[in-house]
């Protein structure tokens, strides 16, 4: 077996509290086969197949993982238009384009949280079976909504605890790597109420009771607080978004917030700059459509630290796809839950590393350790002291392999 010597001015592995200084990695058939510092290496590097000496102020740590994407999506002003003109075809391609802009960044997993099933398991396979190279793919396939719902037209429609479970059952036999439900509408799909619920809980219930029967995780969509109650009450093991919506806008409720945080639920509330990089808020010649997003960016701002401060276990995902979001900036967008939501670099780094792993069930990925899968980012820098060193990309492997 060959293996390649990595060696880093630090490393952060995702895990403790304090980089490893001086250190190094070594890595074999796509994982991780040893890590220590280097004072512990032997003196003769010859049976390594290739040596990597990154620069003396270069940070090795886990590749970054986005919890919450659409890989299919335009990122355009009207997503849902744009797929629904598109061909399967087309949105294909775009999926593929979409998951080597975020591999450059150094995102080297995904879980995309909707995308047609033909879609969604076809780029799946092609990164597993390494004719592409790209993040891995956590894919739902279609989300379960009520008809007409948030997303209807990457989901299956189910209007009944029957109809739920059905579509669960479904999409578990299509290849689901976890079952995505729409318990709230959203901005996405016109038409469709992002402050009332979609489903009952009854309904939720029965649907998380099916999946866990299958060995299936959860995630849901809510953005009105009727649907992150009902999701709270199935127990699903993710909450996106979980915005406290109500008509007068967001009322963060304490008493259920503590319910997600003694339950173990995670919170991903894909807060992103995307749409407002570059720009002053208090600029006055900001279109409505931007101030709009400044304004969504403080509320998803404030609602993380009250999240984080409760104790709840935040997962880092973008929602990349959506409008004015492209798989381009993951980086800038941790960069935004320091300096906005007053989350500390380690606090954020581990959010996209070890901490979204143990949402995903995948102890392998997210942690620089012996036996892990060898997905690893070098970036110019110390992210752990200024997170903007994430934007400083100098190297991504990805199963071992080098990508840049």
């Amino acid at each position: 077996m060959e293996e390649t010597l990595i060696l880093a001015g630090r490393i952060f592995d995702g895990v403790a509290d304090a980089p490893l200084e001086n250190a190094y990695v070594v890595v074999g058939d796509g994982r991780i086969r040893g890590v220590g510092p280097r004072s512990e290496l032997a003196v003769n590097l010859d049976r390594f197949a290739h040596v990597l000496e990154l620069a003396p102020d270069s940070t090795l740590l886990p590749g970054l993982i986005n919890m919450h994407v659409h890989m299919s999506f335009s990122s355009g002003p009207d997503v849902m238009g744009d797929h629904l003109r598109e061909s399967e075809q087309t949105r294909t391609v775009r999926a593929v384009e979409n998951l080597k802009m975020a591999l450059a960044t150094g995102v080297t997993t995904i879980r995309d949280c909707a995308t047609c099933n033909p879609v969604a398991f076809a780029v799946r396979a092609a990164v597993e079976s390494g004719i592409m190279r790209g993040p891995r793919v956590i894919a739902a396939g279609e989300g379960i909504t009520s008809t007409g719902g948030h997303c209807w037209f990457c989901s299956t429609e189910a209007d009944s605890e029957v109809e739920v479970r059905k579509a669960v059952r479904a999409q578990a036999k299509a290849g689901a790597d976890f079952i995505k439900l729409f318990s709230t509408g959203g901005n996405t799909t016109p038409g469709t109420n992002a402050l009332a619920a979609q489903f009952s809980e009854a309904e939720m219930c029965a649907a998380t009771e099916e999946a866990r029967r299958l060995g299936l995780r959860t995630a849901s969509h809510a953005h009105g607080t009727p649907g992150v109650r009902n999701s709270i009450a199935a127990r699903v093991t993710t909450i996106e978004h979980c915005s406290f919506l109500e008509p007068d806008g967001m009322h963060y409720d304490a008493e259920q917030v503590q319910i997600i945080a003694d339950e173990g639920i995670y919170v991903c509330p894909t807060l992103f700059r995307a749409g407002t990089k570059g720009l002053d808020a208090a600029d006055p010649g900001l279109s409505e459509a931007q101030q709009a997003l400044f304004r969504t960016q403080k509320m998803r701002a404030e609602l993380v630290s009250r999240l984080a401060g409760q104790g709840v276990k935040i997962i880092s995902g973008t929602d990349a796809g959506v409008a004015h979001n492209t798989f381009a900036d993951y980086p800038g967008d941790l960069a935004l839950s320091v300096e906005a939501a007053g989350l500390s670099p380690l606090y954020v780094l581990k959010s996209a590393t070890s901490v979204a792993a143990e949402a995903l069930g995948l102890p392998e990925l997210g942690h620089i350790a012996e036996g892990k899968a060898a997905d690893l980012l070098a970036v110019q820098g110390n992210p752990l002291e200024d997170i903007h060193a994430l934007e400083q990309t100098r190297m991504v492997m990805a199963r071992g392999r080098l990508v840049t």
